[in-house]
């Protein structure tokens, strides 16, 4: 039977929609997947971690440790906080300081404190970096704090080194403590270090004021410059270094993130060990290090050079 023009329009209209509707529901996510995405929270960054755990040997006065829940990440060994310092501090109090955010080991020689997402410990009033190069934060798994294991070694008075042999790392108990700040830091080097650091950078993230602290350092070990902190900061062999000697921005008081940003430096951190120049291109009134020494990295608004 012939259909009407307005009948067959209606037919057509009719099998479009079932057509439409079929291929939405061949390219839509199974139910479960849509529920997932609606009730459920992805896992967090740090919740990923916990899929990276290794088992690698380790090893305390040639016995093995009990425990082998240990992330690697970026070259970086991590162990959970409690399990090492029961094993290298028998008898000391571990707790979860909630005041402050972070978890915390006391001895009568010992004071130490870890804060998840931190790049350092403290340790006696030490800032301990988590790795000297690219440090590495201290990371929440589960409810556990868990630490780079070398730098937790080195603030617990222990001494680490891979055995490439057994592929394991061995720890061999020490003092159970580590050298104070107030001995260790020395006063000059940390007010004027801190100083040049917040002077240039006190607006930048703590990456970028190592950065600056760096290239201070890396300035003093060179033969290209004075030797010390002072001598590099105020440097005139060339006309003046840095801005703030010239604007007097180097005598303002800095912050707290600026101090310890020079007691990581002091502590041995560096963001780079090959950095000696670094400049704001939109301050910037001469380019001679653009056209003249090679590019590194830039943090922030500070070019990076060696």
């Amino acid at each position: 039977m012939k259909l009407k023009p307005t009948e067959f329009r209606k037919q057509l209209r009719r099998r479009i929609t079932v057509c439409l509707a079929a291929a939405l529901l061949l390219l839509s996510p199974p139910a479960s997947v849509r529920t997932f995405a609606l009730d459920e929270q992805a896992p967090s960054a740090v919740e990923t971690r916990a899929a990276q755990y290794s088992t690698v040997p380790v090893y305390i006065d040639g016995v093995r440790c009990p425990s082998d829940a240990y992330i690697i990440e970026n070259g970086v060994t991590y162990l959970p906080l409690r399990i090492l310092a029961e094993q290298l501090l028998p008898g000391a109090n571990i707790y979860w300081d909630s005041k402050n955010g972070c978890a915390a080991v006391k001895t009568d020689a010992l004071t130490l404190t870890a804060a998840p997402g931190n790049i350092y410990i403290t340790a006696n009033g030490r800032y301990l970096a988590l790795s000297a190069l690219h440090p590495a934060p201290n990371t929440l798994v589960n409810g556990v704090t868990y630490v780079p294991l070398r730098t937790a070694v080195r603030a617990m008075g222990g001494s680490i080194h891979w055995n490439a042999g057994k592929r394991a790392v061995e720890i061999t108990r020490g003092s159970g403590t580590i050298t104070p700040g107030e001995q260790y830091y020395r006063e000059d080097e940390v007010y004027w270090l801190s100083r040049i650091i917040y002077a240039e950078s006190g607006a930048e993230p703590l990456r970028g004021q190592l950065a600056v602290g760096s290239v201070v350092m890396n300035r003093a070990a060179s033969k290209q410059f004075p030797n010390t902190i002072y001598g590099v900061i105020f440097d005139r062999k060339w006309g003046v270094q840095f801005t703030p000697i010239a604007n007097g921005a180097i005598y303002k008081t800095p912050s707290e993130e600026s101090i310890i940003a020079a007691k990581l430096i002091l502590d041995g951190c560096r963001i780079s060990e090959q950095a000696l120049y670094f400049l704001d291109p939109r301050q910037a009134s001469s380019f001679w290090i653009v056209h003249n020494r090679q590019a590194l990295f830039s943090i922030g608004c500070h070019d990076f050079y060696s």
